[in-house]
């Protein structure tokens, strides 16, 4: 049941007031996070294009019975296992996916996942914010000014912590909201099965090439500044970590690009450039030149190619199917027809049902028979509930 906006509470800071930073005195606030009861909401702060790296700068947990706790995690890593140990339980998160990889770094994990985020999701909410579902489910407007603050500076102001507080103040009252109407609408087990897929989803690898990422930005005449921006990216890199800076923040993508497409001669030349205007660019010079006079050195065989396709994806553009393989065309034009009635009856979006990757998967690789389609499904990633309510649409 929604809210009018005209009739939302507006709530700046924590119910019961807000709460310091946890650091030295950890020991203290494990001791009243076991004496409380029930799941525990938890939240993280990051400073991700900011920071090199994307660990958590503060850990927000609240459970009944024990209030809130802001935790600054730095320095004290190594003092974690306690907490660890009294978290293995329920935890309740809003976009799950964001902070759990941050939080298992800590080795902290959960032994089970509510996501509010997922719920309102297969829910069909149009807007799945925290911000949103708080003040559609419970008729509370949260004050969320900050979400690109610095979480990595130290000390944390009122209003920080008044903004990291507020993100768990309410997931357990929403919680029970939504588990009433999961239940309401028969999806309960849908969501289980997405919260399990999520507390369970591997790190993704990543790209073989990251510094292909930049070639966009210039034009490479050959293979010899390729080279260059793959060295300048790399050294860049080791800056960025020595820093613990964003490495957009040591120098741009566009400006590395457009310095390795020069193809630069000498130090000079990049001290002298447009690009080297400022004074804090100038102070790594050194480094760039380094770089690129290391790829200047490279032999041919060194170099790296000029196109490199790389994907994710085991079947080709989409596009193509036509010609490679129109048979498979021909599925696609099934499964994606049939998965997006069946998602509108639904009244959830597409992606809930089956990720159009997977959709793409299915079409490609193709079945015998339609008995075939839950095994590859299966194969494929998809959960039970999903596979059972894309079968149904395929029929």
């Amino acid at each position: 049941m929604s809210v009018e906006n005209s009739k939302l509470h507006a709530l700046i800071e924590p119910r019961d007031g807000l709460p310091d930073i946890t650091h030295e005195d950890l020991a203290q606030a494990i001791t009243k996070l076991a004496a409380g009861t029930g799941p525990f909401a938890v939240d993280t702060e990051r400073a991700m294009g900011l920071r090199y790296s994307n660990r958590a700068y503060l850990i927000q947990i609240k459970r009944s019975g024990a209030g809130i706790f802001l935790i600054d995690p730095i320095g004290i890593e190594d003092q974690l296992a306690p907490l660890a140990q009294v978290m293995d339980a329920e935890w309740i998160l809003h976009a799950a996916d964001q902070d759990l990889p941050c939080l298992a770094e800590l080795g902290l994990k959960p032994q089970s996942v509510f996501d509010t985020e997922l719920a309102g999701r297969i829910l069909g909410f149009d807007h799945v914010s925290l911000q949103a579902m708080v003040a559609d489910q419970l008729g509370i407007s949260l004050a969320k000014e900050h979400s690109h603050a610095d979480w990595s500076q130290r000390p944390l102001g009122p209003e920080l912590r008044a903004y990291a507080a507020l993100d768990v103040e309410l997931l357990a009252e929403l919680r029970q909201k939504l588990t009433t109407q999961l239940h309401e609408a028969k999806r309960w087990e849908w969501f289980v099965q997405e919260c399990e897929e999520v507390r369970l989803r591997p790190v993704p690898q990543p790209h073989p090439q990251p510094w292909r990422k930049a070639v966009k930005y210039a034009k490479f005449p050959d293979q010899r500044s390729l080279a260059m921006l793959k060295e300048l990216w790399d050294a860049r890199d080791k800056l960025a970590q020595e820093r613990d800076l964003a490495p957009g923040k040591v120098l741009p993508n566009k400006v590395l690009a457009a310095l390795a497409a020069r193809k630069p001669r000498s130090q000079a030349d990049i001290h002298n450039s447009s690009m080297f205007r400022s004074r804090t660019r100038k102070r790594d010079t050194t480094t760039w030149w380094n770089a690129i006079h290391h790829a200047w050195n490279l032999s041919q065989a060194e170099l790296p190619e000029r196109k490199f396709t790389y994907s994710k994806d085991p079947f080709p553009p989409v596009q193509r199917w036509e010609k490679l393989r129109p048979e498979a065309a021909e599925r696609w034009s099934q499964v994606r027809s049939a998965v997006l009635h069946h998602a509108d009856n639904l009244g959830i979006r597409q992606e809930v049902l089956l990720k159009p990757r997977l959709q793409k998967e299915l079409a490609w690789q193709g079945w015998q028979s339609p008995q075939d389609i839950p095994h590859i499904l299966a194969d494929l990633g998809a959960r039970p509930w999903q596979i059972d309510q894309v079968c149904h649409a395929l029929a």
